[in-house]
């Protein structure tokens, strides 16, 4: 099931093949470079591979914004220790570790796909082949840059190797350049990934993957129609027997469960090669539960909290309740909710993909990113906001009948808005899922502005900061953001 970590190891050597040959003028015996490598498919599958590494490497240790930033720039979390403080009330600047290592561990993961892209393509392999690897590299280019335009706007736009020093100094694109090529990357790879991969290549993107980040992006540029259609295309791959939601809510994010099919995007992990840092940032504070792993780094808020309606199953499957008996190493512990109260405003800590007891630098349960119910609250959304309310109304049932709630028989659209934007919440909490959507709903000001010790600033947060180096070094970009 994790065959694509397996070679992730190989792979990273492409991480150091230089990019401009001219450096020297002979190559050690047995040195790899672009030239000794990019000659059969196994190379254009490895090169393929080396993009995923930026995606899990979790040497980002102080700067976890990589792949929680939806979380801690959210309602969600109290602020508490660090940069689970800063984040969320905005007390950062153009210096802080996360602005720098969110920027920085995106180029590089842009980097790789640039090599890969450049490399691969004009390889005389099958073209069947070379297709898919374009694919999955065009992809995760376009999941890094939707990444950072919604983070810092306009940003530079690398789409080749770099090749002279020129290339260092690239300009700053406009929101719409970055836009235009984030659905261009996200088209081809529609165009050129398979459906499905075998089970050894679980965690590779596919089609739908794609589909569905196409659906996600119109979403985020307010074009429902387009963003309406793409996850209706993916909705067709139900029929296919390619995507279902499983019936108990629970099990999304079980180990065991890896890689299911509701998981449309799912970052690979696993205890010998890639490890998981995610859930020590969320993991219980205290020792009754034998973690030996959880900082307690990330405390959930009352909001979220309350957020959740009488009856809702999904609850349990989100919060550690206090007095709750789990069966750890065949001993049953009993979770107490002291610590959690001691540090923060309930006695609640994150359960969702947390349920993992061991060593800290051993945690290989995945991350997912994006699942099958979100195509369906995409769907939703863009036929309410077309004005087809009527028709997300089913789509809406879908979510909540898996939760054990009841759905109302009619609504208006300002109604459907606010139970989708709910449910979305909801349903995807600790996801990294919630911020980004205050981002692109506009409703940072009223939310963010809100959260205990907020720095909010109208007309200046809504973006963060180029980091401060960028600035430094680049002569071509001369001004950070508004008000930074």
């Amino acid at each position: 099931m994790k065959q694509i970590i397996y070679i992730l190891g190989a792979s990273t050597l492409l991480s150091i093949l230089p990019a401009c040959s001219d450096f020297l003028e002979e190559n050690p015996y047995g040195t790899v470079t672009p030239d000794t490598f990019y000659k059969t498919e196994q190379d254009a599958i490895m090169a393929g591979t080396s993009c995923y590494k930026q995606m899990n490497d979790p040497t980002n240790f102080w700067a976890p914004g990589l792949d929680a930033v939806g979380d801690m720039q959210s309602d969600d979390i109290f602020p508490f220790l660090g940069w689970t403080g800063f984040m969320p009330t905005y007390q950062f600047d153009e210096n802080h570790e996360a602005v720098k290592g969110v920027w920085n561990a995106a180029y590089k993961g842009i980097s790789r796909c640039n090599t890969c892209i450049d490399n691969v393509a004009p390889m005389e392999i099958q073209e069947k082949v070379k297709n898919e690897v374009l694919g999955q590299a065009h992809f995760i280019r376009a999941y890094w840059y939707f990444r950072l335009v919604r983070l810092y706007g306009g940003i530079p736009l690398v789409t080749r190797e770099y090749t002279s020093l020129d290339d260092l100094y690239p300009e700053r694109s406009s929101v719409d350049e970055v836009y235009k090529l984030i659905l261009e990357d996200l088209m081809f790879a529609s165009e050129n990934l398979p459906l499905q991969w075998s089970s050894a290549e679980a965690g590779r993107v596919t089609k739908g993957t794609a589909m569905a980040h196409l659906s996600l992006v119109y979403l985020n540029m307010k074009n429902w129609q387009e963003a309406e259609k793409w996850a209706a295309e993916v909705m067709k791959l139900e029929e296919q027997g390619v995507y279902e939601l499983l019936a108990d809510y629970s099990a999304i994010h079980l180990e065991e469960n890896e890689n299911n099919k509701e998981s449309i995007l799912e970052r690979q992990y696993s205890t010998e090669f890639s490890t998981n840092w995610r859930p020590v940032y969320f993991g219980p504070r205290g020792v009754n539960l034998a973690r030996h792993a959880g900082y307690g780094w990330i405390q959930c808020s009352k909001s979220i909290v309350e957020e959740f309606e009488p009856g809702d199953k999904r609850f349990a499957a989100t919060f550690f309740q206090d007095g709750e008996i789990l069966t750890v190493g065949g001993k049953d512990l009993v979770y107490s909710g002291e610590m959690a109260s001691a540090y923060g405003p309930t006695p609640h800590d994150v359960k969702k993909g947390n349920l993992y007891y061991g060593d800290v630098r051993q945690i290989g349960i995945n991350t997912i990113v994006m699942r099958y119910a979100e195509v369906i609250l995409f769907r939703a959304e863009a036929l309410n906001e077309l004005g087809r309310t009527s028709e997300a109304i089913p789509l809406l049932k879908r979510i909540r009948d898996r939760a054990g709630l009841e759905t109302k028989a009619s609504y208006s659209q300002d109604e459907m808005r606010k139970a989708i934007r709910h449910e979305r919440r909801v349903e995807f909490a600790f996801e990294d899922i919630r911020g980004w959507d205050i981002i692109r709903w506009g409703i940072q000001d009223e939310v963010m502005s809100g959260i205990p010790g907020s720095k909010w600033v109208k007309g200046k947060c809504e973006l963060w900061p180029l980091p401060a180096f960028v600035l430094d070094e680049n002569p071509n970009i001369k001004e950070n953001n508004p008000g930074w």
